[in-house]
């Protein structure tokens, strides 16, 4: 940040940012500290896979910012000899706007209803629906834990989302396909479906689920 520069003030300790690479690989991460400058959790990827992060590599950070929404920032991350890793605080006229908003994701715990296609191993062609807990949102998709295999990579889905509002639960019925599943450490099997033939009318009603659950989470932390 330059001489004269002012500072953004805008963050908060527990508030959820997207890295995006040179490469345009997406990681995800959490700020755990916002001091002079800012310490963040070891990013990793949607399987789960810790980011190679290099001393001073440029990256692009995205983030909610509560005036002008998904907001972005061009900057270094910094990797210290005890492991920690930082990035230096962008003044207020480094933050631009960004418009793929479908792709920042809220931690959300919602119910879920899926119906999976029928198996290909059986005569009968029945489909058949499980009630799951959503793990995390956005407007491109939705992720879920499961303790056995339920889905496979590329299956087609349909289901129903049941977001939790203020004054009332919005569900929204969606077609999704299955980008990744992955065992977790813990023996889990984290699933990610990705939405598709979605409407934009639909998909906003998402995004803004996202916004208030970010800024819900927030004033939580900030007690």
């Amino acid at each position: 940040m330059g001489e004269g520069e002012k500072e953004y003030t805008g963050f908060w300790d527990g508030q959820l940012l997207e890295i995006i690479t040179s490469e345009e690989k997406t990681y995800f991460t959490q700020l755990i500290g916002n001091k002079s400058d800012m310490l963040i959790q070891r990013p990793v990827n949607k399987q789960n896979v810790p980011m190679l992060v290099e001393n001073g590599m440029a990256v692009t950070i995205c983030f909610y910012d509560d005036e002008k929404g998904l907001s972005k920032f061009n900057t270094q991350l910094h990797l210290h000899s005890n492991g920690k890793i930082t990035i230096d605080k962008p003044s207020s006229d480094a933050i631009k706007v960004v418009q793929r908003r479908e792709f920042f994701r809220v931690k959300a715990m919602e119910e879920m209803h899926l119906t999976l296609p029928a198996a290909e191993d059986t005569d009968e062609n029945l489909e058949e629906t499980v009630k799951v807990t959503t793990h995390d949102i956005s407007g491109g998709g939705v992720a879920f834990f499961s303790h056995s295999k339920i889905v496979e990579m590329d299956d087609e889905v349909t289901g129903l989302l049941y977001l939790k509002m203020k004054k009332d639960t919005q569900k929204i019925a969606f077609k999704g396909r299955v980008v990744n599943v992955v065992k977790q450490p813990n023996q889990m099997i984290k699933n990610a479906i990705q939405f598709i033939d979605m409407r934009e009318g639909i998909r906003s009603r998402i995004v803004q689920f996202c916004i208030t659950k970010q800024i819900e989470i927030r004033n939580k932390l900030k007690g």
